[in-house]
């Protein structure tokens, strides 16, 4: 498992490239519904990012749980992959 963290802003750019969404649209509190890419192709992309760029295992359950952008970075954070 990598030990790699990013900010916040590498955070939100990830996701926006997962969700094939421009990176102005994915802010912490951008809700899930309002994301056009964030269906089950984006979600798929990016539990497979999660798992290749980190090693954190995100399951379908959590992430249909996740119902904001910030619940992604909260992930994130408690996996010991999001810097301060």
């Amino acid at each position: 498992m990598s030990q790699h963290r990013i900010n916040v802003d590498e955070a939100l750019a990830m996701m926006a490239d997962a969700f094939n969404e421009p990176l102005a649209n994915v802010r912490p509190d951008t809700a899930r519904d309002s994301i056009p890419g964030w269906d089950s192709m984006g979600a798929l992309m990016l539990i497979a990012e999660l798992d290749e760029r980190f090693g954190i295992e995100l399951s379908a359950e959590v992430s249909r749980q996740m119902r904001s952008v910030q619940h992604v970075l909260d992930f994130l954070a408690q996996h010991g992959a999001l810097s301060a």
